[in-house]
């Protein structure tokens, strides 16, 4: 409570002469000393007789009515709130002895900057002194005897010519824009005879009720034009009296007459035409103490403001109402909706920021002026406000812009601007002014401060109304609306806050130290809200928390419980990340989960389980190299250990890693995780689970894949068998059906049924999600993929680019790669080979964009493009690129690796088709002594190069190898074999040998004289299904 309030009339008087008088005394020894800075040499003179004329008008408080003695104390309260600002800037602008030379010039900087504000203060106490003088009455004047004004004295004569005109404001002769709502309130008062402006602070309000001032009185120049300020009751009721003097009304100089009833009942009677302006009318408690929260300033609940503006006024006579409250001003506007006023367009926010920067406009840039005015909401008062401080004090634009994103932004914002079109009460700085707004809604209603002070903690828009689980939510908002502070969006179901209220905000809860109160809270709502676990139907309430999210988790945390509430939002948002494709976002949330988590919890605990779940999940997708799959089967491992048997995260752990395995080829343990994935599934929710079958489904593709079809047949069969009776809905379980046997048939070779059930999946998912559900392109890719596998290349092609253009507007890059494999694949079959490279090289385009260049797919990628180069006989640049790929498996996958190998051998062809005999030889051999197994297709191309070479030696080695195996019959090698014998002059070996040859069963011996080892090119190892496990998680519930 300030001083002023604390204290009776008469001690209110008392303090503000005492420290009215310290304040003149600290002027005065400055002046003396010569340190009194030149914005005050005039207050140095005023002051004390601003002073002296209050103790004269002391003595006479105790006669006034309750209505003017509380007018009377809240003008004292603004004297003494001038005076302390007074105060203020002294210590700010003067400059001490010894002080450097950098702190001379910034206070002398700082003296000009505040000119202005001195010279309103300074005005401001000279109209409180006039208010003081004129509502107190000296002794002589009440030894007088009184004289009566009866009501049946005749209303003196005007000149018909002219109304009065009593707007304290000069016009604004550069007046931008606003054509809207001055057109509305013309319209509006040819219906009504009050009409009320609402709108947030700073938006412009009482310039439009200015401006329409002036447009009135060019109109009807015989109307008078009226104007009282409506923020506090001292200064309506000053409003009044002047307005009575002004037209004087019978009984204004009537001690006895009450001012307030005597202006209302004229304007309620007169027939002279008029336009009144109540200008700031945003405290609800002045208009109707007795209905609200009283403020202490009227005594009697019955005597409010709204009961003194006049009520039945004639067909010419007006009453426009500003405020921030919309509650307010649908009320005194008689119950009709009030013009909201909205913050300036873009275009007219340049001009009037141009407008403000005067000289310096020929040296602004566009595109800051926009980044700027972005920044500002386009609101008014801060558009002026940057343009003038920018003025004075030689900032760039750019330097502006940045500092609203620091430390800096509420000096800036708090800055005051020295307008003489606003009243000297109204605050000249856009977080001065919200900050009033603020104050008086902790006053009326702390549950919508509190609610406010939650809102700027989350991302301004789109805030989810369920979110909102607050005491008194519902007319907290109400509140909030009312002030402009808040907008609904979407029927009420979201809300958001304007980019600058959301950082005042936060800059008073920084200054109020109650900040990381309100982000605690905020990331209890959200971390309480959040799906713990995440599938289709969960999908858009992630959505609608994902900005949300985002803001929470940038914010510092201190305690234990909220850093526990973010390390689980963390790690159930960068599940969803993952549904999303944002594959670098989640790992990078996986870790600040799995970080917190072991700082915090004990190593059993199923929190921690999930956080290294979801860690060695990522580090598996954005793995680079065989050390970094190591890596991650070693976090997947360590998830399963430490998850208890059976649970989710256990069976979530054993899915990846069967993924895993199986991208590194190791099918022990691939199918190993793979049946402890579906089995876990099956402890847990039982035999005919919806999730049991759908891992059960995976297990099968994974035997499938690897070769085990009649395995992977028998347990697709039996998720058949299972469907009925699963938990699962109808629609679900049809899809599992559907799902096992397209998998049957495709793995039987029968692609015409698998393309008729795929065909199937892709019109049942439709219904059931969207047609861009990753569950539809994944459908959509294996039935093109069937149409292809029959020798539809070109309808197998326009299917796969209708997917394509289909998902291009999707966050799942996967999908567009599996359709350009697809197209390109189709080409290769038809030996369109130009045609193959052009979808070939934009496939490498997108995974050299989101993995990297270091990636293994990235090189997988390098190396079907080697293929195309190679068929399409450039075995030269094929040659380079098989070499780059050779060398990078080598390093990141081991020599070993079955795609290293791979390399090894396109390699040996590449060189081959060139005539490099020798350096193929080497690539072959090389190849051959990385191989665990014997691979004939590798013998038969070396064998080519050294018959080539007339090795003949050599050529008779490896030609043996095969000939002599009994699980082996290749005619060609025999050939190759005989050649060899014949060359060394061996006649009868060579005899011996074609003997053999003629004697075998072989499907190659149609021309026995003919035929050598030919190159064939290595098929690629995941050549079979193109729609492969985009997402490897999304269930059907």
């Amino acid at each position: 409570m300030d001083p002023i309030t604390a204290y009776g009339l008469a001690s209110a008087i008392i303090t503000f002469i005492d420290f009215g008088t310290k304040v003149t005394m600290r002027i005065k020894e400055l002046s003396e000393a010569g340190d009194i800075p030149e914005i005050f040499r005039d207050i140095k003179s005023r002051l004390p007789l601003i002073i002296d004329i209050i103790k004269h008008t002391q003595s006479g408080t105790d006669n006034l009515s309750p209505e003017a003695q509380a007018a009377y104390t809240e003008v004292v309260k603004q004297s003494f709130k001038q005076v302390s600002h007074l105060d203020e800037i002294l210590k700010k602008v003067t400059i001490s002895k010894g002080e450097s030379l950098l702190k001379k010039t910034v206070k002398a900087g700082m003296s000009i900057v505040e000119e202005g504000r001195v010279q309103r203060i300074a005005a401001g106490l000279k109209d409180n002194v006039q208010l003081l003088t004129s509502l107190n009455v000296t002794t002589e004047e009440r030894e007088r005897p009184t004289v009566r004004r009866w009501p049946t004295e005749p209303l003196p004569s005007y000149n018909d010519a002219v109304g009065v005109f009593l707007l304290p404001f000069s016009r604004d002769e550069r007046f931008i824009g606003r054509n809207d709502p001055l057109n509305s309130i013309a319209s509006d008062f040819k219906s009504q005879t009050r009409v009320a402006i609402a709108g947030i602070g700073g938006v412009g309000k009482s310039q439009v009720a200015i401006e329409y001032a002036y447009r009135f009185r060019e109109s009807n120049p015989t109307a008078h034009v009226l104007w009282v300020y409506g923020g506090n009751i001292a200064r309506f009721y000053q409003g009044y009296k002047r307005i009575a003097q002004s037209l004087e009304i019978p009984g204004w100089d009537d001690p006895e007459e009450s001012i307030l009833d005597l202006v209302s009942s004229w304007l309620s009677s007169t027939t002279m035409p008029y336009l009144l302006i109540v200008d700031n009318a945003d405290n609800i408690e002045h208009w109707w103490p007795g209905k609200y929260k009283s403020g202490g300033t009227l005594d009697d609940p019955s005597k409010n403001l709204a009961k003194f503006l006049p009520d039945k006024l004639n067909s010419n006579s007006n009453v426009l109402i500003t405020t921030r409250d919309n509650r307010v001003a649908s009320r005194l506007a008689k119950a009709t909706k009030p013009i909201v006023l909205q913050p300036m367009s873009k275009e007219e926010a340049k001009l009037l920021f141009l407008s403000k920067l005067e000289d310096d406009v020929s040296q602004a840039d566009t595109t800051e002026i926009y980044r700027l005015l972005e920044e500002l909401d386009h609101i008014p008062l801060a558009v002026s406000q940057a343009g003038a401080f920018i003025r004075e004090n030689g900032v760039s634009i750019a330097e502006y812009t940045s500092a609203l994103h620091g430390e800096e932004a509420e000096e800036f914002l708090d800055e005051e601007l020295d307008d003489d079109r606003r009243d000297e009460e109204s605050v000249n700085s856009v977080f001065r002014t919200w900050r009033l707004s603020f104050s008086q809604i902790k006053q009326q209603k702390p549950r919508a401060a509190d609610l406010l002070s939650l809102l700027a903690m989350l991302d301004r828009q789109s805030i989810p109304r369920s979110l909102l689980k607050m005491p008194e939510v519902t007319t907290s908002l109400t509140v909030l609306q009312s002030f402009n502070l808040v907008t609904a969006r979407a029927g009420s179901q979201s809300y958001q806050l304007h980019r600058l209220v959301q950082r005042f905000v936060q800059h008073a809860l920084q200054r109020d130290e109650t900040r990381q109160k309100w982000q605690d809270s905020a990331l209890a709502c959200v971390s309480r809200d959040y799906p713990s676990v995440i599938g289709v139907a969960e999908w858009p309430i992630c959505d609608a928390l994902a900005p949300h999210v985002h803001v929470l988790t940038g914010y510092e945390y201190t305690t234990v419980e909220s850093r526990l509430d973010l390390a689980q939002l963390l790690c159930w948002s960068g599940d969803f990340d993952v549904d999303r494709g944002m594959y670098l976002q989640a790992l990078k949330r996986a870790e600040g989960s799995l970080r917190i988590f072991r700082e915090l919890v004990p190593e059993d605990d199923e929190r921690l389980a999930s956080a290294t779940w979801l860690y060695g999940r990522l580090r598996y997708y954005q793995a680079q190299s065989a050390t970094d799959l190591t890596d991650a089967a070693e976090i997947l491992r360590k998830a399963l250990s430490i998850s208890k048997y059976p649970s989710w995260n256990f069976a979530e752990s054993a899915f990846e890693l069967a993924h895993l395995y199986y991208d590194i080829c190791d099918e022990t343990a691939c199918l190993e995780m793979g049946k402890a994935s579906f089995e876990c599934w099956e402890k847990l929710e039982g035999l005919n689970s919806s999730r049991t079958l759908d891992n059960m489904h995976d297990y099968a593709l994974e035997l499938a894949m690897f070769g085990h079809e009649d395995e992977g047949i028998a347990y697709w069969q039996d998720i058949i068998e299972r469907c009925p009776d699963s938990d699962a809905s109808e629609n679900t379980k049809i899809v599992f059906t559907y799902r096992s046997r397209a998998g049957i048939v495709e793995f039987q070779g029968d692609a015409a049924m698998a393309e008729v059930l795929y065909a199937n999946l892709i019109a049942l998912c439709q219904r059931l999600y969207a047609p861009e559900h990753v569950h539809v392109f994944d459908y959509r890719l294996s039935h093109a993929e069937q149409v292809m596998r029959q020798g539809r290349l070109d309808e197998a092609t326009h299917l796969s680019e209708a997917i394509l253009a289909s998902c291009e507007s999707t966050s799942e890059w996967r999908i567009r790669t599996s359709c350009l494999q697809m197209i390109a694949e189709c080409y290769r079959l038809s030996a369109s080979y130009d045609k193959e490279l052009t979808y070939r090289q934009k496939t490498l385009e997108l995974h050299e964009k989101n993995l990297g260049r270091d990636h293994k797919e990235t090189f997988d990628a390098d190396e079907a493009l080697a293929d195309c180069y190679l068929n399409s006989g450039k075995p030269a640049v094929a040659m380079e690129l098989y070499r780059k790929v050779m060398t990078w498996r080598k390093i990141k996958l081991g020599p070993t690796h079955a795609d290293t190998i791979r390399a090894m051998e396109c390699l040996g062809i590449s060189h081959t088709y060139q005539g490099h005999h020798r350096e193929a030889e080497e690539a072959y051999c090389e190849a051959l002594a990385q191989e665990s197994q014997f691979n004939i297709r590798l013998v038969m191309s070396l064998c080519i190069s050294l018959e080539a070479q007339a090795k003949w030696e050599s050529l008779e080695r490896w030609s043996r190898q095969v000939c002599e195996r009994d699980d082996i019959t290749q005619s060609t090698l025999h050939r190759s074999l005989i050649t060899a014998l014949e060359q060394q002059g061996r006649t009868q070996q060579a005899l011996e040998a074609r003997a053999r040859l003629l004697s075998l069963d072989t499907s190659d011996l149609a021309n026995p004289q003919g035929g050598r080892p030919s190159l064939i090119i290595p098929p690629r190892r995941d050549n079979r299904r193109f729609g492969r496990m985009i997402h490897p998680r999304t269930w059907s519930s």
